[in-house]
């Protein structure tokens, strides 16, 4: 399951609803997935892999809690194309 949360906390379009706590939360989201998906493998004896996009600017890696998401993911992927834009 890969997660694409464009973008906790702020960045993005300006019409999207963001909140400080989002960081939080995006890191909660994580940990309840993980938590569903290993107890679903542990039934159905299969492995389920979790990887999250994430944003690479300066501007909004700041609103990921990295070391502790990582708990949860397997992989992120970095949205590179992010880094420059007519914005």
């Amino acid at each position: 399951v890969d997660i694409d949360w464009e973008y906790p906390v702020g960045g993005g379009l300006s019409s999207n609803t963001t909140r400080s706590q989002d960081k939080q939360n995006y890191t909660l989201l994580l940990a309840e997935l993980r938590r569903q998906l290993d107890a679903q493998g542990a039934q159905d004896g299969k492995q389920y892999y979790v990887s999250a996009a994430m944003a690479a600017g300066s501007g909004t890696l700041p609103n990921y809690e990295l070391a502790a998401a990582s708990q949860y993911v397997d992989w992120f992927n970095v949205m590179c194309y992010d880094l420059y834009g007519a914005w």
